[in-house]
């Protein structure tokens, strides 16, 4: 898979070549989009999850224990709407942790399956993509920078959003300092 991305590389500078000077990449870079990458992004998803699962379900324990008690008369002080409170808020958290859970490790297992890398050419006013799978080019599209929903920078990648879910992100291991100084002007990101 490497041979095959690196013989990619070696094609787009070829290509870059013969381009006019304005249509040369100031950057060529990929990023492998495989379960590790997905399992990252999904980090704090899972967190929210595992904390909705943990928090929902000792609230409808609660709800059962104290609906008993005060059943039994044993406890009456609590009213129902407390009761109802209690069971609503901790079947909504219990619920969609769970299946919020289920879901995101679905979509790193699938992840792992499809194991794709995005090839990256960063022009002054665009980026082009192309997706790879299996040494096989998928499709490539071309995107200004003022088409980007909004651009964040992490300690390990540029996240360029589409839109409010769908996010490109471009790896900053491996890229020079002058690489990334020059891509982080060119998307205009403040380093902070």
């Amino acid at each position: 898979m490497s041979d095959v991305i690196e013989e990619n590389n070696e094609n787009i500078e070829q290509n870059a070549e013969i381009l006019p000077e304005e249509e040369k990449p100031f950057l060529v870079t990929t990023c492998k989009i495989d379960g590790n990458t997905q399992r990252e992004f999904s980090r704090p998803i899972l967190l929210y999850c595992k904390i909705g699962m943990i928090v929902g379900l000792p609230l409808v324990i609660a709800y059962i224990v104290l609906f008993i008690l005060r059943d039994e008369e044993i406890l009456t002080v609590i009213p129902n709407a407390v009761l109802y409170i209690m069971l609503f808020l901790g079947a909504v958290l219990f619920a969609t942790g769970i299946v919020f859970y289920f879901a995101v490790k679905k979509n790193i297992k699938n992840a792992e399956r499809i194991n794709q890398t995005n090839e990256y050419s960063f022009y002054e006013n665009y980026i082009s993509m192309t997706s790879i799978r299996f040494g096989e080019r998928l499709g490539a599209s071309k995107m200004y920078y003022t088409d980007f929903f909004k651009v964040k920078e992490g300690k390990r990648f540029f996240l360029l959003y589409l839109n409010s879910a769908s996010v490109l992100p471009v790896e900053k291991s491996g890229l020079k300092e002058e690489d990334i100084t020059h891509l982080r002007n060119a998307l205009r990101i403040i380093k902070k």
